[in-house]
């Protein structure tokens, strides 16, 4: 009988371990699942969000974007791709998806971790280029073609020293000088085609004589 009870509290002790054995595996891969989960930075999601207001979406193309609680990582979104180190979105790309925009929202200036933005074709409805993109100092590309956008090319850009790829082509734009250009050391592709230059001189000359290895 004693060997008995010695068997029974030596099966009931290793059930004991086993049972929580199973119950911190699973509670370390649910943690794991949710850092695989929620990737993405709050306030940078909070500023798509805010940029998403400022477009309209009549093909619900933004459909995986919200606040729900299964669309709570950004980095999951459409065009939207984020560091796998950092978390920090670093490319927005909805070129060619054909919005009917409203404006180009100031919050992106939270996208400080920004590489690539490309907004082609979304119709920003006779608007300005806001003066915060020149502070979105990690951009290496820049796409603004076909966006409707109207007026001055911003100063601003002269502090987007990393930037190597612009294009504001096929706009309504115009500059009284294009002095940002030279500080733009690392630019190789420059497109400012439909733009109204009549006012600066020599532009040409002056910038790619400064920069032999851009095209235009």
């Amino acid at each position: 009988m004693k060997g008995d009870g010695r068997c029974l509290k030596l099966f009931l002790a290793l059930s004991i371990l086993f049972l929580q054995n199973v119950k911190g595996g699973s509670h370390s891969h649910s943690l794991r699942d949710a850092k695989v989960t929620v990737r993405c930075i709050e306030r940078e999601r909070q500023a798509l969000l805010a940029f998403k207001r400022g477009l309209g979406d009549e093909l619900n193309q933004f459909s995986l974007w919200g606040s729900e609680s299964q669309k709570q990582d950004c980095c999951r979104w459409e065009g939207v791709y984020c560091s796998n180190q950092t978390g920090h979105v670093i490319q927005l790309d909805l070129g060619d998806l054909f919005f009917q925009g409203k404006m180009i929202s100031p919050k992106l200036i939270e996208l400080q971790h920004l590489q690539y933005l490309d907004l082609a074709f979304i119709d920003f409805n006779g608007s300005q280029i806001p003066d915060f993109i020149g502070s979105l100092t990690n951009l290496r590309n820049l796409s603004l073609y076909y966006c409707n956008l109207v007026g001055q090319i911003p100063s601003s850009f002269g502090n987007l020293t990393q930037l190597q790829h612009l294009d504001l082509s096929n706009n309504q734009l115009q500059a009284e000088n294009l002095n940002c250009l030279p500080a733009l050391s690392s630019l190789t592709y420059l497109d400012l085609n439909g733009a109204n230059l009549s006012t600066v001189f020599d532009w040409p000359e002056a910038v790619l004589n400064k920069r032999p290895k851009l095209i235009s």
